[in-house]
């Protein structure tokens, strides 16, 4: 005999039906929609964002404000949290509110083209014409991605890997090598710890953009993750050479290798040195006060 009981719609399925209903121009339902999800799961991360698109589309701006509120307080480094709440000051026409809600989304995730868009017109409307070339250089930038790759990118950065890697991988199969999808790929790789497949792309990316210094920076942290701290040492060699501009950050990979390398006492100053700049850094405490520990009992 079967069950009368109607089995309720899952996050993972009605997440897209809402979606799809947002692109269509539905607001109404996919607000229905996203609420009765947040019914079943108060804390839901994208019936939230979704919800609040809905009620600004609807005119309820301050319905979707209070919406965001509640967002923030469960997932505060949300990118496109910070993204609705720009457009919802952007109706409310407070600029500079909008500009700060902007750039805290383009600072938690440099993919978002609506929010470099966003800003460039911002900024030029407030007479901030070098901010405004800033972010018209951004927007330049993503818009000669691949979409595909824009739009895995700013998921990976959000914490998205599941939709994000089935995403990147199909778009390599169908389109080839390029290089933003397989330095997105190793990336995605390094987050997973699957630092094999992470150092063969990132090895493929410097063999086709051997300039590309944040590829050359990422495979160094994949081979010093892999224990590879000899080759990881000459690749840093060559950025400290090159780019003095990131000298801290390729200084402290440096200061792993060495660690690595068993020369502790080099690694040591180093991390003194990086201190030094940096006081506060709790990273770099951390590493000097191990280090100083080994050398205590050699």
């Amino acid at each position: 005999m079967e069950s009368s009981e109607t089995v309720a719609p899952s996050p993972a399925s009605e997440i897209p039906r809402i979606r799809g209903m947002l692109r269509r121009g539905e607001f109404a339902a996919a607000l229905s929609a996203a609420q009765a999800l947040l019914a079943k799961t108060p804390d839901h991360r994208d019936a939230l964002l979704f919800a609040a698109i809905a009620q600004r589309y609807l005119g309820r701006v301050a319905d979707a404000q209070n919406t965001l509120a509640t967002l923030a307080q469960h997932h505060p480094r949300f990118s496109r949290l910070h993204e609705e709440c720009g457009h919802c000051f952007v109706l409310l026409k407070q600029a500079q509110p909008a500009i700060d809600a902007f750039l805290l989304a383009v600072n938690i995730n440099h993919a978002l083209p609506a929010s470099w868009s966003m800003l460039e017109g911002l900024y030029r409307m407030t007479g901030q014409r070098d901010n405004s070339a800033m972010a018209a250089s951004h927007v330049a930038t993503l818009r000669k991605l691949p979409t595909e790759v824009v739009i895995a990118t700013g998921l990976f950065m959000d914490g998205d890997l599941d939709v994000a890697e089935p995403m990147i991988r199909s778009y390599l199969l169908q389109h080839g090598n390029e290089v933003e999808a397989m330095r997105l790929l190793a990336r995605i790789g390094m987050k997973r710890k699957v630092f094999d497949d992470a150092e063969l792309l990132l090895s493929a990316v410097l063999s086709m953009a051997p300039d590309y210094r944040t590829a050359r920076a990422e495979y160094a942290e994949t081979l010093i993750e892999l224990h590879k701290y000899s080759q990881a040492r000459l690749e840093l060699e060559r950025l400290l050479r090159e780019d003095a501009t990131n000298s801290h950050f390729y200084k402290s990979l440096y200061a792993a290798a060495l660690v690595g390398l068993g020369e502790h006492e080099q690694a040591v100053s180093l991390y003194r040195e990086l201190l030094a700049a940096t006081p506060g850094d709790a990273d770099l405490l951390a590493g000097t006060n191990v280090e100083s520990a080994q050398l205590a009992h050699r």
